[in-house]
């Protein structure tokens, strides 16, 4: 028998765990809100830095965890057709002024709006397993969306939008938490599949948007003398090491992300209702 939570029970920390992580998306308009700063370096930094956040989550967190799931044919043919999704989304694009910035709102938002499905649905699992599960898991979401979401503000304000409007996109885009969580809390043990299949397309997105779309972009912004390891390759160190470092703590933690140990796999042995079923 499960020690994890069902009913309202489950249906409550779930969503109180995906807000929390929801609300995180505005972390960038709090430290960046002034023009001041947003005209300084710190932009590219940031830029740098998102570009090292996202492409050591996606290669040292979703696809080795992918890999571990489903192999290693399924894990590359869906990061493929990430990386392609968003490839033919960006070629379609209206092109503007400068090469590679009309692309970057709209693949940015994208890619994390995968991810953000896959961690509420992991949300959801982790609390059926046990309450302790769920609340690490959330804490463990909570650290990856950190640093993705201030180097994420960092990439729409880059790309024109103003602050309220990157703050409001961000929002946007991070909510798609909850259609993950409810399909976990509907389909149950059944989304863990849906689980492993969504983290290597998230993976593919991120690293299109990080090699094809940040890169690029990164080169309008001038570099002073002399400060390309301070200013560039520093920042993108900082992101990946971080990313690394989260992805060793999760694996000494058993903190699986996109899998859940000890979720029953019969549909009948948990209640998918936000209420108690009779008799129980």
């Amino acid at each position: 028998m499960s020690l994890g939570l069902d009913g309202a029970a489950w249906w409550a920390a779930t969503l109180a765990g995906c807000a929390l992580v929801a609300s995180v998306s505005l972390l960038g308009l709090a430290l960046l809100r002034h023009e001041g700063v947003r005209r300084s370096l710190w932009i590219p930094r940031l830029l740098a830095f998102a570009i090292g956040v996202l492409t050591g989550d996606a290669l040292l967190h979703l696809l080795p965890h992918s890999v571990e799931s489903i192999g290693f044919g399924l894990t590359a043919a869906a990061a493929g057709t990430g990386l392609g999704l968003f490839a033919v989304v960006a070629y379609f694009l209206p092109k503007g002024r400068t090469p590679g910035v009309s692309a970057m709102a709209p693949v940015s938002l994208g890619s994390d709006a995968i991810h953000n499905v896959g961690d509420g649905a992991l949300i959801a699992l982790a609390f059926a397993t046990s309450p302790l599960m769920g609340v690490a898991t959330v804490v463990a979401v909570l650290a990856h969306e950190v640093p993705q979401e201030l180097g994420d503000f960092a990439i729409l304000i880059d790309a024109g939008l103003s602050p309220l409007k990157a703050a409001a996109a961000n929002l946007a885009s991070a909510l798609t938490i909850f259609l993950g969580a409810f399909a976990g809390l509907l389909l149950g043990s059944a989304a863990e599949g849906f689980l492993q299949g969504l983290a290597p397309v998230a993976a593919g997105g991120f690293l299109y948007l990080a090699l094809f779309v940040l890169l690029p972009a990164l080169r309008r912004h001038s570099l002073r003398q002399g400060q390309a390891t301070r200013e560039r390759v520093l920042p993108m160190a900082i992101g990946v090491g971080m990313m690394a470092m989260l992805a060793f703590a999760e694996a000494r933690l058993g903190l699986d992300h996109g899998h859940v140990h000890g979720l029953e796999t019969s549909p009948e042995a948990r209640s998918f209702a936000p209420w108690r079923p009779p008799g129980s």
